[in-house]
C-alpha cells in the first residue's frame, strides 16, 4: 500500500470515526439499540468558537515551552531506573510531558511562578519548593521528586526531527519496511502526532486479501521492550473507538469540537497497537471464516507475529487488553499465544478487560443483578412505584432473588448450574431501559448518569457529509454465532495463573454490565485450585495525585490549582491469585473514557510499575 493510500485512507478513517455516535459496542444478547439512539435526535450545525488550550498557570521558566529539546539519558541513573522497572509510582504518572511536570510542580507552591529547568530531579526538585513554602512541605517535595528517576526527564512534547528520505528522525519503529505504514498528519489535530504509524496488515503473509485494520503508537516516554494490545468489543465494534475517544495520544470525544491531547493516553506508559478484528470489524476486510473464539484468536496471533516481523519487533513483552465483548477475545487470544510457546513472539505478560463479557453474560451479568442495580440508583433513572414493584415481582418469580442469595457470596457458595434462557417476560434489563427512555429520551445504559441534552455531535465541526452513515459495529463476525465456552471456564483461569498479572475492571454506572453481574461470574470461576474470591472485595481505591484532565476547569472557575486534589476514593479493589478486581465510581461502559484517571492506574499496576491500585 502506497503513503499516498495510506494517508488518505487515515483522512477516511478520522472522517468515518467521527462520524458516528458513541456506543461502546452492541453485544449479541443485549438489545442494539440499547444507549444513546442517533435516530432519537434531531441533528443541526451547532456553532461555537473553537477550544484554545490554555497553560495550566502562568510560568516564568523559558523551557515551558510546549516543545523543548528533551536532555539526553542520565547514564549514571540507578539500575531500577527506566521503562517498567521503576517503581516510583509518585513520579511514574507525571513523566507524560513537561507541561504536566511543570504543573504538578506550581501546584506544590503557594503560587505559580515556580521556575523549571529540565537539568535532572534533584534540580526539578529544588525548582519545586520556594521560600514562601512550608519548611514541611518543602521537605516532602524535595524528598519525593528527588527520588526520581533521572531518565524520565525526556517528555513526550519533544520536538521531533521530520524525517527526510532514508532518515528515521529518531523515531524507533521507522526504516524503510515501516515508512508506508507512517502517519506524519491529522486532519483537524493542530499539535504535534509524534511516531505513529497504521494500515493494514495480513493474516497470512501469502493471502493480503484478508487482512486487519491497525494503529500503531510508540510510547511517548522512554523505549519499552513491550506492546500492549487494546481491543474493543460488539462483537464487531471497532478499537479505533479507543484510540479517538479512551485512551490514543489525543481524542475527540462527546462534546468536543477539535481533538485534544489527552494527558491520561496510555502511550505515556507503553507502546499501543489498536487494532480493528475480528475480519468483519472496520476497515478489515476478508471473508469472515470463524466459528468461534478459537477461530479468532487464531487469526490474531498470526496477524500480530506479521505485524512484530514487519516492524522489527521481538522478545517483547506482551499486555492484551479492551473491554466489552472483548472480555472474550482478550482471554482467547492470550490463551492461543501462550499455547503457542514461543517468547520471542508471544511472550504474554498480563491481561486486562473492561466491563467483560466473561460468564454467562445475558443470565448472570446482565438480568440476575438487574432489579437490586435499578433499585440503588432509581434516582438517577427515576422510574415510579408503581413500575418498580412490578420489577421487583419479575425478579423474585424470574428466580434471580433466589439466585442472588444463594451464589453471590464470599467464599463462594459452589459452581453456579448452567444458566437458563431469558424469556421477554423476565428481561428486567430491557424493560427498564425502554421504561427509562420514556422519561429521558438521552438515557444511556453504558452510562446511566447521562441526560439530555446529549453530547455534541461532531459532524459539523469536521464538515462531513450528513449523507455519510458509518456504522462502528458492523459484522458479522462469526460464520453463525460464537460458539466458544465462557471465558471463565478454561482460558481465563489459564491466562492468571500463567502470569499473575490479570486485571478485572467493572464501573459502577453501566447497566449494560453490571458491576455484581461481574463478580457473580467470578465467583464461578476457578483459578489457583479455589472457586472464586474468599473474601469480598472492599478495599478502598483512593487516588491523591494531581488531576491533569480536569483541573484547568478548576483554575477556569475561580478555584486555587490543586483545589480538586485529591481526588478521593474512586473504587474498590481486591487482589487474590494473580487477579486483580477493580470497580471503578462514577464511571460508564467506556472507563478509559469516563474515568482516565482511574484507568491510567489501572494500567500502572497491569505493566508492573504499582502494586497497589
Amino acid at each position: 500500500m502506497s503513503a499516498r493510500t495510506i494517508r488518505l485512507a487515515l483522512s477516511l478513517l478520522v472522517f468515518s470515526v467521527l462520524l458516528t455516535f458513541v456506543a461502546a459496542g452492541r453485544l449479541e444478547d443485549v438489545a442494539p439499540h440499547r444507549g444513546f439512539n442517533p435516530k432519537l435526535r434531531k441533528r443541526g450545525i451547532v456553532e461555537e468558537p473553537a477550544y484554545l488550550p490554555r497553560p495550566v498557570a502562568k510560568r516564568a521558566a523559558a523551557t515551558s515551552s510546549v516543545c523543548t529539546s528533551a536532555p539526553p539519558l542520565n547514564p549514571t541513573a540507578p539500575p531500577s531506573c527506566g521503562g517498567n522497572n521503576c517503581v516510583n509510582a509518585f513520579n511514574k504518572q507525571f513523566t507524560a510531558s513537561l507541561d504536566n511536570l511543570e504543573g504538578f510542580c506550581s501546584s506544590w507552591t503557594s503560587g505559580s511562578s515556580a521556575t523549571f529547568s529540565a537539568t535532572g530531579a534533584g534540580a526539578f526538585a529544588g525548582n519545586c519548593v520556594g521560600t514562601s513554602t512550608a519548611a514541611s512541605l518543602q521537605s516532602a517535595v524535595a524528598s519525593k521528586v528527588s527520588s526520581a528517576c533521572d531518565c524520565f526527564l525526556p517528555k513526550q512534547t519533544s520536538c521531533p526531527t521530520s524525517p527526510g528520505n532514508g532518515s528515521t528522525g529518531g523515531y524507533r519503529f521507522l526504516n524503510e519496511d515501516t515508512k508506508p505504514y507512517q502517519v506524519t498528519s491529522m486532519p483537524e489535530v493542530d499539535f504535534d502526532i509524534g511516531e505513529m504509524y497504521s494500515g493494514m496488515m495480513p493474516i497470512n503473509e501469502s493471502d493480503p486479501s484478508r487482512s486487519l485494520f491497525f494503529v500503531f503508537q510508540p510510547t511517548d516516554g522512554p523505549p519499552v521492550d513491550e506492546v500492549t494490545i487494546w481491543l474493543n468489543g460488539g462483537p464487531g465494534c471497532s478499537s479505533l473507538e479507543g484510540f479517538f475517544q479512551e485512551n490514543g495520544r489525543f481524542i475527540w470525544s462527546w462534546g468536543q469540537y477539535q481533538p485534544t491531547f489527552n494527558r491520561y493516553s496510555w502511550v505515556n506508559l507503553t507502546n499501543v497497537l489498536w487494532v480493528e478484528q475480528p475480519i468483519g470489524t472496520g476497515f478489515s476486510k476478508g471473508k469472515v471464516l470463524a466459528n468461534g473464539e478459537e477461530d479468532i484468536a487464531r487469526e490474531f496471533a498470526d496477524f500480530f507475529k506479521n505485524f512484530q516481523k514487519k516492524f522489527g519487533i521481538k522478545k517483547f513483552k506482551i499486555f492484551v487488553t479492551g473491554e466489552s465483548y472483548a472480555g472474550r477475545y482478550v482471554p482467547y487470544i492470550s490463551a492461543e499465544m501462550l499455547n503457542r510457546n514461543d517468547t520471542n513472539y508471544f511472550n504474554v505478560s498480563g491481561a486486562l478487560v473492561y466491563d467483560p463479557t466473561i460468564g454467562a453474560t445475558t443470565y448472570t451479568q446482565e438480568e440476575a443483578p438487574a432489579y437490586p442495580y435499578v433499585e440503588y440508583y432509581n434516582n438517577i433513572i427515576g422510574l415510579n412505584a408503581s413500575f418498580m414493584a412490578t420489577l421487583k415481582g419479575l425478579d423474585e418469580s424470574c428466580g434471580y432473588a433466589a439466585y442472588r442469595e444463594k451464589y453471590y457470596t464470599f467464599p463462594a457458595a459452589g459452581i453456579q448450574p448452567p444458566a437458563p434462557s431469558v424469556s421477554n417476560a423476565c428481561d428486567i434489563n430491557g424493560l427498564a431501559s425502554n421504561a427509562a427512555f420514556n422519561i429521558n429520551p438521552c438515557f444511556n445504559s453504558y452510562e446511566i448518569n447521562t441526560q439530555c441534552p446529549i453530547p455534541s455531535d461532531v459532524k459539523a465541526a469536521m464538515h462531513a457529509p450528513t449523507s455519510v452513515q458509518w456504522e462502528e459495529c458492523s459484522g458479522p463476525v462469526f460464520v453463525r454465532r460464537d460458539t466458544s465456552a465462557d471465558p471463565i471456564r478454561k482460558v481465563l483461569p489459564q491466562v492468571i495463573e500463567a502470569t499473575n498479572r490479570v486485571l478485572v475492571s467493572n464501573a459502577n454506572l453501566d447497566f449494560v454490565i453490571m458491576t455484581q453481574g461481574t463478580l457473580l461470574a467470578i465467583q464461578n470461576m476457578t483459578w489457583g485450585g479455589t472457586l472464586g474470591f474468599t473474601s469480598k472485595p472492599e478495599t478502598p481505591i483512593v487516588i491523591t495525585l494531581p488531576d491533569l484532565q480536569y483541573q484547568q476547569t478548576f483554575v477556569d472557575n475561580g478555584y486555587p490549582l490543586g483545589f480538586e486534589d485529591p481526588q478521593g476514593t474512586m473504587g474498590i479493589q481486591h487482589y487474590e491469585r494473580g487477579l486483580m478486581w477493580a470497580e471503578t465510581f462514577l464511571s460508564g461502559h467506556m472507563q478509559p473514557q469516563f474515568q482516565p484517571r482511574s484507568s491510567y492506574r489501572h494500567l500502572q499496576w497491569l505493566l508492573g510499575h504499582i502494586e497497589e491500585l
